[in-house]
């Protein structure tokens, strides 16, 4: 087995026991077992259960939520913000219970703390960068509560959906109508 293989298998691993059982009550045992590697193997990897928490947040969250790539592609300014409000959301989605446990886990470990405040102070520029593109006349500080509304409320609807198993706003694109008419 690759070297490359064994650590994708292990970061799956650790994403699924993270996410269900978070932080304090994942074990690197419960994990390599999972990953059906020893558990040396684990530490070969990572060195600490911190180390893979970490890069199992970058893999799953911290990367996906800070590429804008596919998001700038020949699309106005407005549709270029639906896009990353689209893609923001649905990178949360898909890794909800992994971020609920790292926005719990920040209250403990500034690291975890940094690589949030990174995600979310990146993703806040991308979208005043295109903010002000489309709405040039609002003025800077309205622009600026534009993109703290829009980012919040991408937050606030992901920890929602995971307390009330609601998905009202399925729909991204009716998610940002809504903020629009509201803001």
């Amino acid at each position: 087995m690759k070297e490359e293989d064994t650590r994708e298998r292990i970061l799956n691993a650790a994403r699924e026991v993270f996410s269900k059982k978070g932080y304090a009550g994942s074990t690197t045992k419960e994990i390599s077992s999972f990953a059906e590697v020893a558990e040396i193997t684990l530490f070969r990897h990572f060195e600490t259960k911190n180390n893979l928490f970490c890069e199992t947040i970058s893999k799953f969250i911290v990367k996906p939520m800070l590429n804008f790539n596919s998001s700038k592609t020949k699309l106005n300014s407005e549709q270029v913000i639906e896009k990353i409000i689209e893609e923001r959301t649905s990178t949360l989605r898909k890794n909800r219970d992994l971020f609920i446990c790292t926005i719990y886990e920040a209250q403990f470990n500034d690291e975890i703390k940094n690589m949030l405040k990174s995600i979310f102070s990146k993703v806040f520029d991308e979208l005043m960068h295109y903010m002000r593109d489309g709405y040039m006349k609002s003025g800077e500080k309205t622009i600026e509560y534009m993109a703290q509304i829009i980012l919040s409320t991408i937050v606030g609807l992901i920890i929602f959906e995971s307390l009330t198993g609601s998905d009202t706003f399925k729909d991204t694109i009716k998610l940002y109508e809504t903020i629009k008419t509201l803001v």
